[in-house]
């Protein structure tokens, strides 16, 4: 199952809040500020039951890409 992840991030000394994805042991952390973007990844790698070995690829189409359904999550 996917799930969302939070962490506190810096770039040249400004914090912000990014978002990730896990899934078993695959992990991608900081994919997103739009919280809403990265659940609405998360709610489509879990209706359509992607294994993890596929994370990768996902979230590589997902940032390459604008065609990614949002759904309300």
């Amino acid at each position: 199952m996917y799930q969302t992840t939070i962490g506190m991030y810096s770039i040249e000394g400004k914090n912000y809040t990014s978002f990730g994805i896990r899934c078993d042991a695959v992990s991608i952390e900081d994919i997103s500020p739009d919280k809403r973007a990265v659940d609405s990844l998360v709610a489509l790698c879990n209706s359509e039951e992607l294994e993890s070995i596929h994370l990768y690829d996902i979230v590589e189409d997902f940032l390459t890409s604008n065609q990614i359904p949002l759904q309300t999550v």
